[in-house]
């Protein structure tokens, strides 16, 4: 029996280390209502205006009927309404005319594309000058690589010298014309 002392005492000691938590509620009904009182005070009900969204909102009303109404003075023309949505619907054209004149210009940009990238280059490059061929660094050349290039410039040589000859043979007007 005196164990079981022992342990009920070191238990009643525990409990009193422990803080205990007090709640609003565990007060009772007085403690409640005076705190309530001393920390808010309430006042008295207030009175809450409309606002002015509201008086804008109903007087909005009468004012579109009565838009309404005096749009229509005309029994032999449509509304204004649908006389304001019709003034704005001619962007329809315009969209036609703007949405032909790019599917023109696509086409064509695919046609040129096409055409461009199916044709086959010319193998033949015009040169200047026959120096040309003589351009790039002399040094770290490996055997053999130096090609006789005597045809070539001859080629080049003669078709500068007949250009040459059918420019002298043009006559002063021709050559004014040319240029």
């Amino acid at each position: 029996m005196l164990q079981t002392r022992r342990s009920a005492l070191r238990a009643v000691k525990r409990l009193r280390l422990i803080p205990q938590r007090r709640f609003e509620s565990s007060h009772g009904e007085d403690s409640h209502d005076s705190h309530s009182r001393d920390a808010h005070q309430h006042t008295g009900p207030v009175n809450e205006h409309l606002g002015r969204n509201f008086f804008i909102a109903l007087t909005a009303i009468p004012v579109f009927a009565a838009a309404y109404r005096f749009s229509n003075s005309d029994p032999n023309a449509p509304p204004l309404f649908t006389r304001i949505i019709e003034a704005y619907s001619t962007y329809k054209e315009e969209w036609t005319t703007r949405n032909t004149l790019h599917t023109r210009a696509v086409e064509q940009a695919a046609f040129d594309r096409n055409l461009f990238l199916n044709e086959r280059g010319a193998k033949m490059v015009d040169l200047k000058f026959p120096e040309v061929f003589n351009t790039g660094s002399p040094f770290n050349v490996p055997t053999s690589a130096s090609v006789n290039l005597d045809k070539v410039i001859e080629h080049y040589r003669e078709k500068n010298r007949k250009m040459t000859e059918r420019v002298e043979k043009k006559t002063p007007e021709e050559k004014l014309a040319a240029s």
